[in-house]
């Protein structure tokens, strides 16, 4: 789709791995992680990648990505540059091309450690000001459980506005493309 592999915030860097890195990964390839942080300058932790990381809990997503002309990319590793290490993922459910995405499905999570300290929402909003830029996305939701209140607070710090479920048992949120002028 054209968007950004490397993103940087105030204080994060987002990072969006490729076809192969994501298949290493996924395979459990001997030193994946490893390698992976070196070429990060980061700590891949395990606490990141066994716990609910959309790269791991999102089954097929290596095979949609080779299938994907020019290496397109939709899920970015959050990295706490400070910390020199992976503190969460955030990404879409779906690939995005710059011309036929008229709505994109997002998620998010970061480690415990990281939680509470304003990182999704910063990752989030950098994600979501570089889609609009990049791609003809109109809106973006969220489906979120009813019971996960961190996410629900991150929704809401985000602005995104409620909007009518589009599965049983999540809420569903959304922020649209500012109108243009």
């Amino acid at each position: 789709m054209g968007i950004s592999i490397d993103i940087r915030t105030r204080r994060l860097r987002l990072y969006a791995p490729s076809h192969a890195e994501v298949k290493s990964l996924r395979e459990g390839a001997q030193g994946a992680r490893d390698e992976l942080g070196r070429k990060l300058r980061a700590v891949v932790s395990e606490e990141w990648w066994l716990g609910p990381s959309l790269l791991r809990l999102l089954p097929d997503l290596p095979d949609v990505m080779r299938r994907e002309p020019d290496d397109t990319r939709w899920i970015w590793l959050v990295i706490d540059p400070a910390a020199a290490c992976v503190i969460g993922d955030i990404g879409y459910h779906a690939p995005i091309h710059a011309s036929s995405a008229v709505e994109a499905e997002i998620g998010w999570s970061v480690i415990a450690a990281a939680r509470g300290k304003g990182y999704t929402p910063e990752a989030v909003t950098a994600l979501f000001a570089c889609t609009f830029a990049q791609t003809r996305v109109q809106w973006i939701i969220a489906q979120i459980e009813p019971t996960n209140t961190a996410s629900l607070r991150v929704a809401a710090k985000l602005g995104m506005e409620p909007l009518p479920p589009r599965e049983a048992h999540y809420l569903c949120f959304g922020v649209s493309r500012m109108p243009a002028l």
